[in-house]
């Protein structure tokens, strides 16, 4: 990226909030959704009856997950409305952050969407190890039911995204951007979507019920620009 600062007279007299608002680009920035989707108190009862009658039917694979149970990649497949009600989120969210990264304004792009999902139940002791997502630009998870964790122990069930810079840290400042752990508290309806690269993992839950949730990896291929992509 060449960027260019704009010239001024006097930088000195520049107020604050315009000098950061020209002078200053989040270089290297890591972009994280966490949407809190309205009204999914009836797409979430579908969901939890359905993914908890399919966890009867099959013993699922492990993956990234230590105990609990992980339904195998097919479950945009499923037919059922619910499933493809998520499957719209899903895409609506890929595809605005796709749009948030595009650093051409009011650009205009095409693409082939291709898209696979999974649903995860967690009960007391369950986690995920840290992981990424190759061979795709987007990952995300939809919380469907969150369970009744123990309040008292700390990061109970979260998702924990780790920094990929080395050392941001090498003077604290706290709750400053260069902090090296974001944790997600889980709560019914929330969609979180970041880029599958980035390294991430699930804390030990702690509770009674199942948390449940639909993870999901997004990739975008044959990406064009539409002719006139900044007009």
């Amino acid at each position: 990226m060449d960027s260019t600062p704009e010239q001024t007279a006097n930088p000195a007299a520049v107020p604050a909030s315009e000098f950061l608002r020209k002078f200053t680009v989040m270089t290297f920035a890591t972009p994280v959704l966490s949407y809190p989707w309205p009204e999914s108190d009836a797409l979430n009862a579908e969901l939890r009856s359905m993914i908890l009658a399919e966890e009867k039917k099959s013993a699922g694979i492990v993956k990234s997950n230590a105990g609990g149970w992980h339904s195998d990649l097919g479950f945009f497949k499923w037919d059922a409305a619910c499933v493809r009600t998520l499957q719209e989120r899903a895409r609506v969210a890929c595809v605005e952050m796709t749009r948030n990264i595009v650093m051409r304004p009011n650009a205009r792009f095409t693409a082939t969407y291709v898209i696979d999902g999974w649903a995860n139940v967690v009960r007391s002791g369950d986690y995920h190890i840290v992981h990424n997502h190759p061979n795709n630009l987007w990952s995300g998870v939809y919380y469907v039911a969150v369970g009744e964790p123990e309040p008292d122990r700390p990061h109970n069930g979260q998702l924990e995204l780790l920094d990929p810079r080395q050392a941001p840290n090498m003077v604290m400042i706290p709750d400053s951007l260069f902090e090296l752990r974001y944790t997600v508290r889980p709560t019914e309806g929330l969609m979180v979507v970041f880029p599958s690269w980035l390294r991430h993992f699930v804390h030990p839950y702690y509770g009674s019920g199942e948390r449940i949730s639909v993870a999901f990896n997004v990739l975008l291929t044959d990406f064009k620009f539409a002719d006139n992509a900044q007009a």
